[in-house]
């Protein structure tokens, strides 16, 4: 897989001093994952308070339920590009990796946008804003999902994005992964940006 570079897609928490700053990112996030939700509405796990969305290749999902955020990614791609299976690795009950946050212990219920809006409102330190590319984004504790501001002005609504660092120690070779992007990614860091490397997973809904 050609390496290449994504300068527009920053996956970071930008760092918000004013508490009414961080409340327009907060409530603007909330709208705009309700615009993404008209468009590519989440499935209800039979009619309790678990929703989910599927990227549209099937090997990603980002599920909540009233007290968490949980993102699971297929490993066959990572298994086809040498990973050891055997190591220290978050799954699922469905066999896949589980990137997920707990975020509220007093449970939040409702319909698929209002439960998200309640989750991020408890989870507000892990939501992010770049503002170069119109994205907001959740941190997931090695993975990120960030979904567009404006659907109609943005070719990346939808992004998954995972830290490489743990798949190459365990034998991954990061050009083989099949259906992932292997790319540089501007990262502030100690108020400098920076670039890192990521796997990254992109769709445009339109």
């Amino acid at each position: 897989m050609k390496r290449f570079l994504i300068a527009g897609i920053a996956l970071l928490l930008l760092p918000l001093t004013a508490c009414a700053a961080l409340d327009v990112v907060q409530t603007d996030a909330v709208r705009a994952f309700g615009d993404l939700l008209e468009v590519f509405p989440a499935e209800n796990d039979g009619g309790l308070y678990i929703w989910r969305i599927a990227a549209p290749d099937g090997m990603a999902l980002l599920t909540w339920d009233a007290v968490s955020i949980d993102m699971e990614i297929d490993p066959q791609p990572f298994v086809n590009a040498g990973l050891d299976m055997n190591g220290d690795w978050n799954i699922s009950t469905n066999g896949w990796f589980s990137y997920c946050v707990q975020l509220s212990y007093r449970g939040h219920t409702g319909p698929a946008a209002e439960q998200f809006g309640a989750l991020l409102r408890e989870g507000r330190k892990l939501l992010g804003y770049h503002a170069e590319m119109d994205h907001y984004n959740i941190d997931l504790d090695g993975g990120m999902f960030e979904w567009a501001k404006d659907l109609s002005a943005n070719d990346k609504d939808i992004v998954f994005a995972l830290d490489p660092a743990p798949f190459i120690a365990a034998g991954v070779d990061p050009e083989r992964v099949e259906g992932w992007d292997y790319a540089q990614v501007p990262v502030m860091r100690d108020g400098k940006t920076v670039q890192v490397w990521k796997f990254l997973k992109t769709f445009d809904l339109k």
